[in-house]
């Protein structure tokens, strides 16, 4: 693709300019600014040129991945406080933080001694803390301003993935490794265990011990996940919801590119596509259908491939940055082609205790899609502006695919699997599958709330 500078309406630069500028003024005496970019989502497809910086960093070199040597250039970001306090830890099972991993080495504490990380007898989860963050974030004409900052600056300022059930937490905990459930029936984040549907297949396969500890629950449906997340921890949640919106914006912004595989790297989306199998041969139950055993992945905070078949993690996640299975997504559910979408993790399939966001896929908007920008829901972040279907592709726009089905109850799944290729990422999201569908690519994974305050 050929690069170019885009150059926006200078009546458009200069009301944003000014409203970014009177913010910053305001939050000098506290030494906490704000960071931003301007998304022209409907005037650039270029992934790369599309971001504008504007804000504290408008003059930052943006993060690079070192596809060859799977080494972050972190540019100008690598003194954010924000980012420094994502961190991996090992916490118990309500979400308190026992001790704090080795960020270059996840088999280590801070002190040297050997962790948890791979224990699956240990009273807890290993898991990455993302610190309290508020998002500012509204639509200028067709372009999408997302701004950030550790403080609560006024009303626009909201704690978009942070509000749990009416409570802003400190901290959130993310999952390391992809959601595993262990012989008590528990939804986990531990190293070196299969993960949530990789050995367990459909509703229809036939138990088999020899292939993996998940094939004793024939069907893992959204209602089967969320038990074995509550079995966890009254407190735990589905990975997904507002939290996710937030970190793929702030992904977005660090990398100035809406194209995340080419940004972070291309994890395993292509494992179980021809010319890319494990294996040699196309995915089957009994070599997991070209999946892997969750594993430590060394190198720091972020790891990125471009061989699209080897685990990579962003913020210590390789549930982020692997794109190996479809995670659940229930905060998000498309209900007679109308979506409607948790802000708080309330959990309801029928959507009827979720925000209306007006949007509605039907007609015409159903199957695979690719939607170059977004609405802004508030206290929620952006879904798809279902108006500009096949604006974007593969390589322009969000670069990511969006399948959808208008009929019946539908549940989101997030960032793709390995079946989607080019279609996967960050942005990737299906609505195609009802509640009670259980398919091996269909996995869910452990978010944990920080402890509320007595």
């Amino acid at each position: 693709m050929t690069k170019k500078v885009f150059i926006a309406e200078q009546e458009t630069l200069e009301e944003v300019n000014r409203k970014v500028d009177k913010l910053i003024d305001r939050l000098a005496p506290l030494d906490k600014p704000v960071y931003g970019m301007i998304i022209h989502e409907q005037t650039d497809l270029d992934p790369e040129s599309r971001v504008e910086y504007i804000g504290a960093n408008k003059d930052y070199k943006p993060m690079k991945m070192n596809m060859e040597t799977h080494v972050m250039d972190q540019g100008g970001w690598a003194g954010w406080n924000w980012l420094k306090g994502v961190v991996p830890v090992m916490c118990d099972w309500d979400g308190g933080i026992n001790y704090y991993l080795n960020p270059e080495d996840y088999s280590k504490k801070l002190d040297g001694t050997e962790s948890d990380v791979s224990d699956i007898e240990y009273d807890g989860n290993a898991m990455v803390v993302y610190p309290l963050i508020y998002t500012c974030e509204y639509k200028q004409g067709t372009d999408r301003v997302v701004l950030f900052c550790e403080n609560k600056i006024n009303d626009d300022f909201l704690p978009i993935g942070f509000n749990v059930g009416g409570t802003v937490r400190p901290y959130m905990l993310g999952p390391m490794f992809y959601g595993s459930i262990d012989d008590q029936g528990r939804m986990r984040s531990i190293a070196d265990q299969w993960s949530c549907l990789t050995a367990s297949g459909n509703a229809t396969d036939v138990t088999d011990a020899s292939i993996g500890t998940l094939t004793k629950t024939a069907g893992i449906t959204t209602e089967v996940q969320w038990q074995a997340i509550q079995k966890t921890s009254k407190n735990g949640l589905f990975f997904g919801g507002p939290l996710t919106n937030t970190l793929a914006d702030i992904l977005v912004m660090l990398a100035k590119s809406t194209n995340s595989q080419e940004a972070y790297g291309g994890g395993m989306s292509h494992s179980n596509v021809a010319g890319s199998y494990l294996t040699g041969a196309a995915g089957t139950k009994e070599n997991h259908y070209n999946t892997k055993q969750n594993e430590v992945v060394d190198g720091g905070m972020f790891y990125g491939s471009n061989d699209n078949k080897s685990f990579n993690k962003i913020f210590h996640s390789i549930v982020l940055g692997s794109m190996m299975l479809w995670q659940r997504d229930p905060y998000m559910v498309m209900k007679g082609g109308r979506i409607k979408v948790s802000t708080d993790y309330t959990y309801d399939l029928t959507g009827e205790n979720y925000l209306d966001t007006g949007i509605d896929f039907k007609p015409g908007n159903t199957n695979l899609h690719y939607y170059p920008s977004y609405h802004v829901v508030k206290g929620y972040g952006p879904v798809p502006d279902v108006s500009g279907k096949d604006k974007g592709s593969s390589s322009t726009g969000y670069c990511d695919a969006t399948w959808a089905n208008a009929d019946g109850e539908r549940v989101s799944l997030r960032f793709g699997d390995c079946n989607d290729g080019l279609n996967a990422g960050l942005w990737a999201r299906s609505l195609s599958a009802a509640a009670s569908y259980a398919w091996w690519g269909y996995a869910a994974s452990l978010l944990l709330p920080a402890p509320a305050a007595a």
